[in-house]
């Protein structure tokens, strides 16, 4: 899985179900590395990160955020 080369002002998630840690693709299956699949989801702000992560607790359980800056360092952690 590569990391996406993003802008200085923009934000990569990385989902994973939060009760085994499987890492989950951009649609909240699966991700196998050896597919074609999207892992992480870019942002342009920390405010819609967090508004996506909001919408997604609504709506499905046991999924774990980790998002990265532009120089992949983790910037939070979210897990419900």
């Amino acid at each position: 899985m590569e990391f996406p080369k993003i802008k200085k002002s923009e934000y990569a998630v990385l989902m994973a179900d939060s009760n085994t840690g499987v890492v989950l693709d951009i649609y909240f299956d699966i991700y196998y590395k050896s597919s074609n699949q999207i892992a992480y989801k870019v942002f342009s702000s920390l405010d819609e990160v967090e508004e996506f992560i909001k919408e997604t607790l609504r709506q499905k359980e046991n999924i774990e955020f980790i998002v990265y800056d532009n120089n992949e360092n983790v910037v939070r952690l979210e897990q419900n």
